[in-house]
């Protein structure tokens, strides 16, 4: 199973292991996160992700708002479909590529850029879609 379709699985908790925190010299051996408390998921490099194939798809360049912080990215859709289209019907995760993510964390906010993230569609407050240049 891919990535995307396990966290848009039945879980209420994702199980991990060897996890890493900001700001802690050692890693957790196990940590049960509930699946509500997962804002944005950054895959590592050599996760099976589970998504389409870029068939012709047209990218829209957006940005996901969230409490303390925002992605922009391009959000990949079939031709002729729209953001709001994506939206209404995506399960609770949907993948946002060629990435910033902006953390409102104190003292200073940071940027940071991530090839591909999966955004918690359920746990944002917007999308904004960006016109095209």
């Amino acid at each position: 199973m891919g990535l995307l379709p396990f966290l848009n699985g039945d879980a209420a908790f994702f199980r991990m292991t060897n996890v890493s925190l900001p700001e802690q010299p050692r890693t957790i051996p196990f940590l049960a996160l509930q699946r509500k408390a997962a804002l944005i998921v950054v895959p590592g490099e050599d996760a099976l992700l589970g998504l389409h194939e870029d068939d012709g798809r047209t990218r829209h360049e957006v940005t996901c708002l969230f409490a303390g912080g925002l992605v922009m990215g391009t959000l990949p859709l079939p031709k002729g479909m729209r953001v709001s289209d994506e939206l209404m019907q995506s399960k609770e995760f949907f993948a946002i590529e060629d990435c910033t993510l902006g953390i409102d964390a104190s003292p200073e906010p940071t940027m940071e850029a991530e090839e591909l993230v999966f955004v918690h569609a359920a746990e944002m407050f917007g999308v904004a879609e960006l016109e095209p240049e």
